[in-house]
């Protein structure tokens, strides 16, 4: 029940977002999140910094793990494909997999200590919510909801 009223209240703050951050022409996930957390202008500067910096990191990984992934599928079509060579690209690319998995938690935690403690605590409840908001297209094809 707890769960349902942090949604519907996470609703109702989306609903009331801060004009001045839709009139900034931010893209809508971080309108969002802005308005959801009740960002400050200062706070709404880290965020963008954090996702600029959590990009740059990302990109050289992103695409390295795309020619890993292009490289096992080549290996696969192959009559008989080598089992070494194919292992190997398999522990390469699940080691791309943990950095990127690492770099986007390591900016997760970078922007969440700019937060305060009831900016975190709604994060937080987000996050542990995060779950139920993925079932709950399958309850609403039922007409369950």
């Amino acid at each position: 029940m707890r769960k349902l009223a942090l949604i519907a209240a996470t609703v109702t703050l989306i609903a009331s977002a801060h004009l001045a951050v839709a009139e900034e022409n931010y893209p809508q996930p971080v309108q969002v999140v802005a308005a959801v957390l009740q960002l400050s202008p200062e706070q709404l500067a880290a965020l963008i910094n954090m996702l600029q910096q959590r990009e740059q990191a990302l990109q050289p990984l992103q695409q390295e793990l795309r020619m890993h992934q292009e490289a096992i599928g080549k290996a696969l079509q192959t009559p008989a494909p080598d089992p070494f060579a194919l292992g190997q690209l398999l522990i390469e690319t699940r080691t791309i997999e943990q950095q990127i998995a690492a770099t986007r938690l390591q900016a997760s935690a970078q922007f969440q200590q700019v937060l305060d403690q009831d900016q975190l605590e709604r994060l937080q409840q987000i996050q542990s919510t995060a779950g139920v908001c993925q079932i709950l297209p399958a309850f609403e094809a039922m007409g369950l909801l």
